[in-house]
């Protein structure tokens, strides 16, 4: 079993801290020790809430995410519009150090990252930077509907690019029965990426024997 994974996404609303949660609660019912770490988070700390929620874990907001911005977009938008410099609130030194104390205390970590890889974290460092110095094999969420193709295949394109380990894909969210695209987006993904994939709708558990993959 890996020492953890990141979870990442093709954009941000796509459900990846309800994946998050989902992962964190079925490893803790499971028996194994996990811990929860969303590095940076911005408009409230509510997804650091329910990372500990779902893990069952004594930790605070602030030590699960310990870079906060309160407007409501990316890091390094939002400390531009709050005029903080952003290579001293966005502390890599601190953010790594976080890291390893989730490490170190819990037998699985699951790390969330914000809004989709690409996404500025300060200037000239990105989601997919911090995902490289993490150096965790990689879950991507994404959409179940029209348009998730192209987003999940970029996604994946750059992951490979930086050669990451990829996990698998996780298709989130309320299907939509009028979108024709949903009966084949998880095939088609599975065929031209060769990853595994999985559909995971509101209120539906991960079975961790059939998805193993997930963990190792």
């Amino acid at each position: 079993m890996y020492k953890g994974i990141f979870v990442t996404a093709t954009d941000t609303k796509v459900g990846k801290t309800y994946v998050s949660c989902k992962i964190a609660e079925t490893l803790e019912k499971s028996g194994i020790n996990t811990g929860v770490f969303k590095p940076v988070s911005t408009g409230n700390r509510n997804d650091a809430k329910a990372l500990i929620k779902a893990a069952k874990i004594d930790e605070n907001t602030e030590t699960v995410t310990p870079v906060f911005f309160k407007n409501p977009m990316s890091p390094y938008g939002a400390s531009l519009l709050e005029r903080r410099a952003s290579d001293k609130i966005f502390d890599l030194k601190k953010i790594n150090n976080a890291f390893k104390y989730f490490l170190n205390k819990y037998e699985f970590t699951v790390v969330e990252g914000v809004g989709g890889i690409l996404v500025p974290l300060k200037q000239n460092f990105f989601v997919s930077d911090l995902i490289k110095k993490f150096n965790l094999p990689v879950i991507v969420v994404a959409r179940f509907g029209l348009g998730t193709l192209n987003h999940t295949l970029l996604t994946v394109e750059k992951l490979k690019r930086d050669r990451q380990k990829i996990l698998g894909v996780i298709l989130s969210g309320k299907k939509n029965n009028n979108d024709v695209s949903v009966k084949s987006n998880a095939l088609i993904i599975k065929k031209i990426t060769n990853l595994s994939v999985l559909e995971l709708g509101y209120n539906e558990k991960i079975d961790l024997e059939k998805n193993i993959w997930i963990i190792k």
